[in-house]
């Protein structure tokens, strides 16, 4: 006799807890089943994804780093966080991660025009759908975690998916007033700061961030200065559909060539450049709407309009011998 708590699990499935009473020793049938799912449907971001339990559902090999993962291992830009992900090849320019060359699984990594890059599912590149070449990167600072998804399920998200997709996760608002500063330096003049402040008002959530990067490069006549701001506003209809707002820019102006140096101009001076006329300006604006609705326990409907205006100057001398300096 006495009361007892008894709980059914099973892989995939919600936990089911009853307490029962058993009033003398005489035997008592009963019969007890898991709930129908467990998945945790997210209604404010696009994952790919949605919860631990759906990653088994989705063909191919996908691996996620999340916020903890990219908080203590302290990564300067996204090439080092890609390069936690096996199978993913990362090939950096200057330094800040400003130009991304991803290659994934052995395929050619230059400007990144094998793999789709989305950020919250929404192409990040300003042509997936002809040019996909790469000739920018937001700060790792703007987000949260990272998803790198390999194999056949990655023709579900977009264009330019022959090596995979990488999809880059902002965070949402938080439900208290929160602000966060960061600042580092560095030799060369490196100066990384970032600001983010956070709230809620009702059902209204706003999150926003700016970051500063700049220095001087590892080579003479290389700095970078690069602006980044994100504003993003999550607006709760009811408790099945949620809006989202999204403006980005991002803003570079650096010193960058695609040259190097002779042996005789590497032995006098290793850090030198004599390009000191090249450069590099991008200004890119970005602003998102989605609507997301939760349809039933295993559907989620997910609405997005999206456009960009990016603008770059790129002038650097050639390598040749004839035009050098």
């Amino acid at each position: 006799a006495g009361t007892y708590r008894l709980t059914a699990t099973a892989k995939n499935f919600g936990t089911t807890a009853k307490n029962i009473e058993f009033p003398s020793a005489n035997d008592v049938v009963l019969s007890i089943a898991p709930e129908e799912i467990a998945a945790e449907i997210s209604i404010t971001s696009s994952y790919l994804a949605g919860s631990p339990e759906s990653l088994s559902e989705i063909p191919g090999s996908i691996e996620r780093l999340d916020a903890q993962a990219l908080e203590n291992s302290r990564v300067l830009n996204f090439a080092e966080a890609l390069r936690k992900i096996s199978g993913v090849n990362v090939r950096d320019e200057e330094g800040f991660g400003t130009r991304p060359n991803i290659g994934i699984r052995g395929t050619n990594p230059t400007r990144s025009t094998k793999v789709l890059l989305l950020e919250d599912g929404i192409p990040l590149s300003y042509a997936p759908y002809g040019d996909n070449a790469s000739y920018y990167h937001p700060p790792i600072e703007r987000y949260e975690s990272i998803e790198v998804l390999k194999g056949s399920g990655q023709i579900a998200y977009g264009p330019q998916t022959i090596a995979g997709v990488v999809n880059y996760l902002t965070p949402n608002p938080t439900e208290k007033p929160t602000f966060e500063l960061k600042l580092l330096g560095g030799n060369r003049e490196f100066f990384n700061g970032s600001f983010q402040g956070s709230g809620t008002i009702g059902k209204t959530g706003i999150i926003t961030s700016f970051t500063r990067k700049q220095g001087d490069g590892a080579r003479d006549n290389v700095d970078s200065e690069i602006n980044d701001v994100s504003t993003k506003i999550v607006r709760t209809l009811n408790d099945k559909n949620v809006v989202t707002f999204k403006f980005t820019y991002y803003g570079e102006n650096s010193n960058v060539t695609y040259s190097g140096l002779t042996e005789a101009e590497f032995a006098a001076n290793p850090r030198g450049n004599p390009f000191k006329n090249d450069f590099f300006f991008a200004d890119r604006f970005g602003f998102s709407t989605s609507h997301t609705a939760l349809l039933s326990e295993k559907a989620v409907l997910t609405t997005n309009f999206y456009t960009n205006y990016f603008k770059r100057h790129w002038w650097r001398q050639s390598s040749n011998s004839s035009q050098r300096p």
